[in-house]
């Protein structure tokens, strides 16, 4: 669980917190593209007696992801029950200079891994020991509070061929 803060009081009228809560890792993105060669199943966050999040576990790169590694972020959000386009996106040409940059929403993750820059040859694992997660400053409106669903495609050139991989990470932005 990850704690935000909406946009601005003024947008508001009041300040509320808000948490988001991951409800779907990792699952297919349903158009065909074939899902990361990233093996994830050892990797969990847990809680310590204070509700704080953590990382643990290993991750491991069954393929090769080299320089360039595009990044294209796009998100639905469900309204009336049906899934419709939301109104976050994100085109990245290359992660490769930006893996380490602060102010990227990777930062926290890749500021732990041994290996910080381009390539990652097939089976490089990273190992994250009680990765605090913390909060994550988010600004975003209350409107946005809800069920979303996020969609992460992934190109890397393999053997002189581009190819594009999707996961799919469902979420809840809720109040508490």
């Amino acid at each position: 669980m990850v704690a935000c803060k909406p946009a601005s009081a003024q947008q508001l009228g009041h300040w509320g917190e808000y948490v988001v809560e991951f409800t779907d890792y990792g699952g297919d993105c349903e158009n065909g593209k074939p899902m990361p060669n990233v093996d994830f199943s050892d990797l969990e966050t847990v809680e310590d007696e204070d509700g704080n999040g953590f990382l643990t576990g290993k991750i491991v790169f069954k393929s090769e992801y080299n320089d360039p590694i595009e990044l294209k972020v796009y998100t639905e959000r469900q309204k009336q029950g049906a899934w419709t386009a939301g109104e976050i996106s994100r085109d990245v040409l290359n992660m490769c200079p930006l893996l380490t940059a602060p102010s990227e929403p990777w930062h926290l993750f890749t500021s732990a891994m041994k290996h910080q820059e381009c390539p990652f040859p097939a089976n490089h694992e990273e190992t994250f020991d009680m990765l605090p997660l913390g909060d994550i400053n988010m600004q975003f409106p209350d409107t946005f509070a809800g069920n979303w669903r996020l969609f992460a495609e992934v190109t890397t050139p393999r053997e002189g061929v581009k190819v594009t991989e999707c996961m799919r990470i469902g979420f809840l932005i809720k109040e508490t």
